[in-house]
């Protein structure tokens, strides 16, 4: 199925670092949702969970290192109708992939009016730019439905202070 949803994923790499230096985790925001895109949509989205599945930083799994999230942040949202509080469910049961769920208190209601940011931290191991995103969503008020994408992250350039977009 065609997700419902508009997703931009962007990867930050973390910047080179002295051989005797710790490595600097990737960032990888998702954004979900538009804003300011001529007002409303015409069929508002309802949203119950977003799972994002990033593959694990090696393909050997017996070298991949969990779990791949080092933090997360989750942004505030202004009501009910955007969720009324996110929060990011990491799961590393797979060792070839971790899945993070993004999931609402409350169902989110995407309108064309706003937009929610998640930032993930990753291990410097981590080199695919390919994701796969599920949401839990549906355009009517019928039952809400899994759809599945795979979605190809745009890598952003390394700013030479700190590895910040």
């Amino acid at each position: 199925m065609t997700l419902l949803l508009p997703y931009q994923v962007d990867i930050t790499p973390g910047p080179a670092t002295t051989d005797d230096a710790p490595p600097r985790y990737h960032q990888l925001r998702l954004t979900v949702g538009e804003e300011g895109q001529g007002g409303r949509s015409e069929q508002p989205v309802r949203c119950t969970r977003i799972a994002v599945r990033v593959p694990a930083a090696t393909s050997d799994p017996r070298l991949a290192r969990q779990p791949l999230a080092i933090s997360t942040t989750v942004p505030s949202v202004r009501g009910s109708a955007q969720g009324q509080e996110w929060w990011i469910v990491p799961d590393t049961t797979d060792p070839a992939a971790t899945v993070f769920a993004c999931v609402p208190e409350e169902p989110a209601q995407f309108d064309g009016t706003w937009a929610i940011s998640f930032l993930i931290e990753l291990d410097p191991g981590f080199e695919s730019t390919d994701v796969e995103i599920t949401e839990q969503t549906t355009a009517d008020n019928g039952p809400v439905s899994a759809r599945s994408s795979h979605v190809v992250a745009t890598v952003l350039p390394v700013s030479a202070s700190d590895g910040q977009v």
